[in-house]
């Protein structure tokens, strides 16, 4: 079997597993050390969360049989250590499940059973996106608006820094990546929460809501999201 090819990432990619079923743990160690990349196991929680800040992981993935609210609580904890991407494995695709893990910080929810080949295209997909380079705002010479990823933070012209949530960080770094292109709603939902049809367009609304409101939109920044029909866009003066 011929899995994704890594060979784009850089070696010293850090992937954090906290997987607490004796089957499946090893699996997923074995697939991505295959590919080069660093994989941290823990297959206890408590012993995951002591090891977490040493360990400084670019990725993290959870696969732990728990009750719903306990499984969202794990993620919202892992959310506040770290900025990276995380990955939440769910048994059934739950919609109350999903909604609130997205809510707690989780990047993308995947529904079991995956493949080896599928599991380890998202690794490498991912990894990717935590290696991509800053993005700037403006081709034109002068910088309105520049991204952050050490601090997941938005930068203005002046130096001041916008703290942004996750999801806040990964729509703002889609629409700048091509100003002035309309984002259909549902391209926008695939890429952020890494879903189409399972995401609530009120989350994209009460999403692009909080940005605005960071970026200041409504007091004349020349940069600011625009509504279109069935889509956003990222617009600078």
């Amino acid at each position: 079997m011929t899995l994704t090819d890594s060979s784009s990432l850089k070696t010293s990619s850090r992937v954090f597993i906290v997987c607490d079923q004796s089957d499946t743990a090893p699996i997923w160690s074995f697939i991505i050390r295959e590919k080069g990349l660093v994989a941290l196991l823990e297959t206890s929680i408590e012993r995951a969360f002591n090891r977490f800040a040493d360990a400084n992981p670019d990725l993290v993935i959870i696969d732990v049989n728990a009750p719903h609210a306990a499984r969202v609580e794990l993620c919202r904890r892992f959310r506040d250590m770290s900025n990276g991407p995380i990955l939440l494995f769910l048994p059934a695709s739950n919609e109350t499940e999903i909604l609130e893990a997205y809510q707690a910080g989780v990047d993308e929810c995947v529904i079991k059973p995956i493949s080896p080949a599928v599991f380890l295209a998202k690794i490498v997909a991912w990894a990717r996106r935590g290696q991509a380079s800053p993005i700037s705002g403006s081709g034109k010479g002068t910088i309105a608006l520049r991204l952050d990823a050490s601090h997941r933070s938005a930068v203005t012209p002046d130096g001041s820094e916008i703290k942004l949530t996750n999801l806040e960080y990964r729509l703002l770094r889609l629409l700048m990546s091509r100003p002035g292109h309309n984002f259909p709603n549902s391209e926008l939902m695939h890429s952020v929460w890494g879903s189409e049809g399972e995401t609530d367009i009120n989350l994209l609304k009460n999403v692009v809501y909080r940005l605005r409101k960071k970026l200041g939109s409504d007091a004349g920044e020349p940069y600011s999201i625009q509504t279109w029909p069935g889509g956003y866009s990222y617009q600078e003066e």
